[in-house]
């Protein structure tokens, strides 16, 4: 495999420069980059909105997402409400605090895109999106079976078919 194509997908070097770009907003609001990237999440994510639903990202595992949670609770930027149907089921809410936050990633993801994009026309833009959305299906579908066979169906607290 091509090594760009295969840095590209492993993403090393946008974590790279993400991880640059957010470095001042994480000294800032004294936040991990886990807190961050929950944070987006939620703006993102409308109804779905609780820990299984981060936990289905694969992104991080459960007690990560516990103590961000713990951690962002305290310094009021996110807040916890009991789903009316589903009392088990708890919804994370964003604070007007952590909404300013979000405008300052939403910013730095802009700025990071438009950097990564430079010079890509919109026809290869559109075929990237394609691709990108077909390659990601195929690790989701992999992963759900990585861990349908390691877990015997159980996916963050969850049973999958």
């Amino acid at each position: 495999m091509d090594w760009m194509l295969e840095g590209l997908l492993q993403g090393t070097q946008l974590q790279k420069l993400y991880n640059r770009k957010i470095e001042a907003l994480r000294v800032e609001y004294n936040l991990r980059k886990v807190d961050i990237d929950i944070l987006y999440f939620l703006y993102k994510s409308g109804e779905h909105n609780t820990s299984k639903d981060i936990c289905e990202l694969n992104l991080f595992n459960k007690g990560h997402i516990s103590q961000s949670v713990g951690r962002m609770v305290n310094q009021q930027l996110i807040y916890v409400v009991q789903d009316q149907i589903d009392r088990r089921c708890m919804h994370i809410m964003l604070t007007d605090k952590a909404k300013i936050i979000v405008g300052e990633i939403t910013a730095l993801r802009k700025q990071m895109y438009s950097i990564i994009l430079q010079g890509v026309t919109e026809e290869e833009y559109e075929v990237l999106l394609r691709v990108s959305r077909k390659v990601n299906a195929n690790i989701k579908d992999a992963l759900e079976k990585e861990i349908k066979n390691q877990t015997g169906g159980n996916i963050c607290g969850m049973k999958m078919n």
